[in-house]
């Protein structure tokens, strides 16, 4: 079990220990300046007295809350891709306990599966909202499982971005193995280089590395490597004491689930459920035909000219599609796959 944990937490982490970058930071300014759409940032309290930070944009009659990968990471993982649905809905993107701007949990014991769903009920209490759409992307999809699980009748609809592996065995054995086997000798040894010097590196030397990081890590899973450092720095715009601290909460989180199989979970769910991946991803379709087929209305949309990371190939026809869905029919394509 302990070895499976750690070659999945390897696979669903994209962490590196890296501070805020001006640039970064300078690029989120700005579009936040260019938008006609309300944003209000600040902190709720979450379970146990934990704050937790927000992003809300948009006033639509609808709310539609956003769940992060990782676990460890922040909004900025997939969030920004998902920020024009505030214009006709009411967006809400948060950082999870132990990540980002949000409190930096230390106690393991508080950084389980079991928090992260009190948190989102607290969320939802804060906001006062009666029933909400949750989008979770990698981890996120799981997480919205897990609350759907315990509050059922406050989820109206799922969308779930590039799950998650559904289940330790044998879903997350082959997606480690086969993204394992995209990663060059030089990429692999060029990682062990950029970890090494992160201990000892200065600021301006470590701004430059965190995107080389993210940029051979997230590899494997683009159809199309390009330029996307704007994604690359924006994921890295936070602490150096953050990013730390999204080490000991991703593994934590992860070691909370055991020897975890989320099909049972998430077929109780009686709401529809649009399940998104790349049409040339790199990941097995065995777990995501699990997350599809396992909920009674589930339905897949492979999104064409993209790989696993569709938030960062293919935004623009992801939203489209989730728009589609969240006014209540299935957008073109989706079908109920046959597992």
């Amino acid at each position: 079990m302990k070895k499976n944990v750690t070659l999945f937490v390897a696979i669903l982490m994209f962490l590196a220990i890296f501070p805020e970058t001006a640039a970064a930071t300078d690029r989120r300014d700005a579009a936040k300046s260019k938008s006609q759409v309300k944003v209000d940032e600040g902190y709720f309290e979450g379970a146990d007295g934990v704050r937790i930070f927000y992003r809300k944009l948009g006033q639509g009659p609808d709310f539609v809350v956003y769940l992060h990968g990782g676990p460890g990471l922040t909004m900025a993982d997939g969030g920004f891709a998902m920020e024009p649905l505030g214009e006709h809905h009411t967006l809400i993107l948060y950082d999870q306990r132990g990540s980002g701007r949000s409190e930096l949990v230390k106690d393991t014991a508080k950084l389980t599966a079991e928090y992260d769903v009190r948190d989102l009920e607290a969320l939802r209490a804060h906001f006062g909202i009666e029933k909400m759409t949750l989008i979770g992307l990698s981890w996120g999809a799981g997480l919205a499982a897990f609350y759907a699980e315990v509050h059922p009748e406050r989820v109206s609809r799922m969308v779930l971005v590039s799950p998650m592996p559904i289940g330790i065995a044998p879903w997350a054995k082959e997606r480690n193995e086969k993204i394992a086997s995209l990663m060059s000798a030089e990429d692999r040894a060029r990682l062990q280089e950029i970890r090494k010097q992160t201990e000892t590196a200065d600021a301006e030397q470590i701004g430059k590395l965190c995107p080389e990081e993210f940029r051979i890590i997230f590899r494997p899973y683009l159809a199309n490597p390009g330029d996307h450092s704007d994604v690359w720095n924006r994921m890295c715009d936070v602490s150096v004491e953050a990013m730390r601290n999204g080490g000991v909460t991703g593994g934590a989180v992860i070691n909370s689930l055991g020897e975890f199989d989320l099909r049972p979970v998430i077929k109780k769910f009686r709401g529809p459920v649009l399940v998104i991946e790349g049409e040339k991803t790199n990941v097995p379709l065995s777990s995501t035909l699990e997350w599809a087929t396992s909920p009674a209305k589930g339905r897949l949309l492979m999104i064409p000219d993209s790989g696993h990371a569709v938030f960062i190939e293919q935004p623009a026809a992801m939203l489209k599609a989730i728009e589609v869905f969240l006014r209540g029919k299935w957008p073109y394509g989706a079908a109920m796959p046959k597992n």
